[in-house]
């Protein structure tokens, strides 16, 4: 691909293994996001500690999910719940999405991406980047004839310092299902340590805060159109297993994730549509 500038600070290319990329460059951040996957695979405020975590290993290439940014898990996530030879977490996150439009404002840019198609949903995204606040909207939209039900998660790598020293606040109450111990109920705590494997879906809240006291930092992460989140890190024994990740990699980031995960699966009527959104923000401890 030739390298093609859009508006002021926005530039499409191919990045170092190909996949087409598109950069944007603003007087107090840079990001960037891969057209394969559709996702946010960077952001970093100006005198700041990046916000996403992306690995050094990550695949970059159409076809392969990349370890890191905001990946998207569409229309399913997890298993697909009755045909195991489908792949994991969907189809959109690697898939070659569409870049459909590009602006630039005083305060940051608006980017929309046009997803794949699956039995009659439609996919597409908007992210709304500035320097207080990144915003992502996942909305599906069914062009069928009968209701669907679908689930997705925006999949986002939290950049931490050590997750050995990290945590997460405000889940005091919140029902959960532990998919690494199979187990269930409310967590009483209000806070949660980040070391160690952690898979857990966690409902009722409408955002929590992770704690960074290496990079002195508390990143908020709200969610909407959406009653669940999901907390993952792969930990220290699991991580050595995954060719795409450094066997150290998991201190660096913490995965918080708005989702539509198991019950909070939705279904939507034909011609209609639903929104699934996150905002976070970084703010000095």
């Amino acid at each position: 691909m030739t390298q093609k500038s859009l508006v002021p600070g926005a530039t499409l290319h191919d990045n170092e293994q190909g996949g087409p990329t598109l950069t944007l460059k603003h007087d107090a951040f840079q990001a960037e996001i891969s057209l394969d996957g559709g996702q946010l695979t960077a952001y970093q405020a100006h005198g700041q500690p990046p916000l996403l975590y992306l690995s050094p290993l990550a695949y970059r290439v159409q076809g392969k999910a990349i370890r890191g940014g905001v990946p998207v898990c569409w229309p399913w996530f997890g298993p697909h719940p009755h045909d195991a030879a489908l792949p994991q977490h969907g189809v959109a996150r690697t898939a070659r999405w569409t870049l459909s439009d590009v602006s630039r404002t005083d305060d940051g840019f608006s980017v929309e991406l046009l997803g794949p198609d699956f039995h009659g949903l439609k996919v597409e995204s908007c992210l709304q980047l500035c320097a207080a606040h990144v915003d992502i909207t996942l909305t599906t939209h069914n062009h069928g004839t009968t209701a669907r039900s679908y689930s997705a998660a925006l999949h986002t790598y939290l950049a931490i310092g050590n997750a050995d020293s990290a945590r997460v606040q405000g889940l005091a109450h919140g029902r959960y299902q532990d998919k690494v111990h199979r187990q269930s109920g409310v967590l009483y705590e209000d806070t949660l340590p980040c070391r160690g494997e952690l898979d857990l879906i966690v409902y009722g809240r409408t955002g929590v805060t992770l704690v960074d006291e290496v990079w002195q930092r508390q990143i908020v992460v709200e969610n909407a159109g959406s009653d669940s989140l999901v907390l993952w890190n792969p930990g220290e024994d699991k991580a050595r297993t995954l060719k795409d990740l450094p066997p150290d990699g998991w201190r660096d980031f913490f995965c918080i994730e708005a989702a539509n995960a198991e019950d909070d699966a939705r279904q939507i009527e034909a011609g209609e549509s639903h929104t699934l959104g996150t905002r976070l923000m970084a703010i000095p401890l």
